[in-house]
């Protein structure tokens, strides 16, 4: 999962119908306050009773935009704060991961304004072992019994799915890959890539694939892709791409 040219096929089409909604909704022109900041742990979460989410590990954040009155977030190891327009994010170049959670928050938080994408906040307190609970369902009644390819190693779904499914993993964090953790295999992001793609009926992949510009390997893949997380709730909406994240809560 080796990043690439931000000019991909995924970013242009992402571009495009964020411009497009832009003018729908008269934004451009228009100042509009974006703000991102990076919140704790604990603000993000809440009190759930695992422990071992990426989150708590201090590892990433969550980066939040309010647009309008309405919040979108993003997961990203970058931090920091932004203020401008939305026609400054529009402009943005996208050249790291901070001005691509900047970005794809802000993105949620607009399409969350739309109304495309109104669960755009995380879950907190019980939200990530009801969400684990309703995973394999999911899978089942849309996929069958598929072969997936889980990009982004999240320990509650992937503890869920591995003993219905024949689940392949991929992480790019050092301190995952190669380990065995509640029974799943974690692999190599970059090296175990094509072997996983070409086995795999369904791609699950996080949101953080976008900020960390690796998507695009995934959606132009071939196989279905189904994002998780609230990271892709505004390029999921915009895009027409399936997106598992039922216990999130509302932007607005």
């Amino acid at each position: 999962m080796k990043e690439q040219s931000t000019r991909s096929v995924f970013f242009e089409n992402l571009r495009q119908e964020l411009d497009r909604l832009a003018d729908e909704l008269q934004l451009k022109k228009v100042p509009v306050s974006v703000r991102a900041s990076a919140l704790s742990p604990q603000d993000a979460l809440g009190a759930t009773k695992r422990k071992d989410f990426v989150l708590l590990q201090g590892k990433e954040r969550l980066l939040q935009a309010e647009i309008l009155g309405c919040k979108g977030q993003s997961f990203t190891s970058a931090q920091g704060d932004f203020e401008g327009t939305l026609e400054d994010v529009l402009a943005m170049q996208l050249d790291n991961d901070f001005q691509r959670a900047v970005y794809v928050a802000s993105i949620n938080a607009v399409a969350c304004y739309a109304g495309k994408a109104v669960n755009t906040i995380h879950c907190r307190d019980k939200g990530p072992e009801l969400c684990a609970r309703q995973v394999v369902a999911y899978f089942k009644e849309n996929f069958g019994q598929p072969n997936i390819l889980m990009v982004g190693y999240q320990p509650a779904l992937a503890e869920a799915l591995n003993p219905a499914f024949n689940l392949v993993v991929l992480d790019l964090d050092p301190d995952n890959i190669g380990k065995v953790k509640n029974g799943v295999l974690i692999n190599d992001g970059a090296a175990g890539l094509s072997e996983g793609l070409a086995a795999c009926d369904v791609i699950f992949a996080t949101g953080s694939t976008i900020c960390n510009n690796t998507v695009d390997a995934f959606y132009q893949s071939g196989r279905p892709l189904v994002f998780y997380g609230t990271t892709a709730a505004g390029a999921a909406a915009l895009l027409d791409l399936p997106r598992y994240c039922p216990e999130a809560t509302p932007g607005k």
